[in-house]
């Protein structure tokens, strides 16, 4: 496989995976916060299926772009290839727990709507522990994300194999994205979705640059250095 073909299909699941996690959670994010989530999941379990749909799409993306890199970054840095191979398969793993959750506060929902009264107050707290569950493994994912992405853009910024201000975005946007996650564990007030925006914008950026420039693999390591 060439560079630039290689590079154009990273890119493409690239734009499949953000794409289709950010569908995802505007499909679900306005029911989840519900004070009546249950009911809101039990009334919209198209759009909740869906979502739970494109999450899965997002965690296949995801191990297709480390598996079509790993060899392409390979020559420049053995460690960070597994390591981020290794991170994005971890973030995977984590992300699709959440999206069977989806589905499963779904269907509680529609069992509340369809049972009796006595049974709403238990499925609350059961949906209240798996909503928990689900930002948990949310959390876990993207601490995997920022740690492997933050590692690739430091072998992207040292050999010049992108844009060294596009490689430093991407480094400025998985420091903030593991402090987001860091904050959050410690529910800090200062964390909000701003932080998410520089590593969108590399997620974006990124892959257009590789649909018509693929990666600049001019720049050889030291043999040594590998």
């Amino acid at each position: 496989m060439s560079n630039l073909l290689a590079a154009r299909i990273i890119a493409i699941l690239f734009l499949i995976s953000t794409s289709s996690y950010t569908i995802a959670d505007s499909l679900s994010y306005e029911f989840l916060v519900a004070s009546d989530f249950l009911s809101q999941l039990g009334k919209n379990s198209w759009s909740l299926s869906l979502a739970a749909l494109l999450e899965f799409v997002n965690c296949a993306a995801v191990v297709g772009i480390s598996v079509i890199i790993y060899p392409i970054i390979k020559p420049y840095s053995q460690r960070v290839a597994i390591g981020y191979l290794s991170g994005r398969l971890i973030e995977a793993a984590t992300l699709l727990p959440a999206a069977v959750i989806l589905i499963t506060l779904s269907a509680m929902g529609e069992k509340m709507l369809a049972g009796s009264l006595d049974q709403v107050e238990q499925l609350y707290v059961m949906g209240t522990a798996l909503k928990h569950e689900r930002f948990a493994t949310f959390s876990m994912g993207m601490l995997s994300l920022a740690l492997a992405g933050f590692s690739l853009n430091v072998t992207f910024f040292k050999y010049r194999m992108v844009p060294r201000l596009l490689s430093g975005l991407g480094l400025v946007g998985y420091a903030m994205l593991l402090l987001k996650v860091i904050f959050d564990f410690l529910d800090v007030s200062i964390s909000g979705t701003w932080m998410y925006i520089p590593g969108g914008l590399f997620e974006f950026l990124l892959p257009i640059w590789l649909l018509f420039k693929g990666f600049d693999l001019s720049h050889k390591p030291n043999p040594q250095s590998c």
